[in-house]
């Protein structure tokens, strides 16, 4: 039987996920945007790199992902905030930044090439600005973008079971809620009185991979194909 390690370590070639990608009802798309309040003291909660949850974050670094999934170098991507954003794009959109004429022109390869989460954004501007990113990227209803956030969550817990999953376990059954000074659609403002607002729409889709935690680990994923376009 093939395990999670065969295909961590590449000793044998991984078999194509049985799960396809399905799309969400406007139901769960409504709630998951919602907006919410939450009590900071009934939450668990991050916000910063020295917050003890801080593995929760997608700009935390230390936590590789791999797709395909076998461990190798090409497979690589150094945090799952750079997976995401690379779902944006084709593997043929090119874009130089004017900052660096000698960089590769590939904006995936770029994004894929950086050593932290912020770089990974920083490389791509120029593409964003040239209106590059995929059409259905922006739909008003955020269907797209969820579901890639929803695929990157559950390979970070797969391949991060001793880091990001300990962590992910540790919050027990809270509400997880990524406390953000300019994002109330992923996470929450601290309101007057130091209420939590926002849709926390990260911190939803944490608690559904924590609440299928033993199947993701075994590689069932809410998408088999996954996001990056051809």
């Amino acid at each position: 039987m093939m395990t999670p390690e065969h295909l961590r370590t590449g000793s044998i070639p991984p078999v194509p996920a049985k799960l396809t990608a399905n799309t969400m009802t406007p139901e769960e798309l409504a709630a998951l945007t919602k907006p919410e309040v939450y009590r900071k003291e009934e939450v668990a909660w991050f916000m910063t790199c020295s917050d003890p949850r801080w593995e929760l974050s997608n700009m935390a670094g230390g936590m590789a992902l791999y797709w395909p999934l076998v461990r190798c170098r090409e497979n690589q991507w150094n945090s799952s905030e750079q997976l995401y954003q690379a779902t944006k794009y084709g593997s043929d959109i090119i874009c130089l930044p004017q900052s660096a004429p000698d960089a590769d022109p590939s904006v995936r390869r770029r994004i894929q090439a950086q050593p932290s989460p912020r770089g990974a954004k920083l490389t791509q501007k120029c593409a964003v600005k040239a209106g590059l990113v995929r059409s259905d990227w922006e739909d008003p209803i955020q269907e797209v973008r969820i579901r890639s956030m929803l695929w990157v969550l559950e390979l970070k817990l797969y391949w991060n079971p001793m880091t990001f999953g300990r962590v992910l376990a540790e919050t027990g059954s809270r509400p997880i809620v990524e406390i953000s000074t300019k994002d109330p659609f992923w996470g929450c403002r601290v309101a007057e009185g130091g209420t939590l607002h926002g849709s926390n729409v990260l911190g939803k889709l944490l608690e559904s991979v924590r609440s299928r935690s033993l199947e993701v680990r075994r590689g069932q994923f809410s998408s088999g194909e996954g996001f990056l376009l051809p």
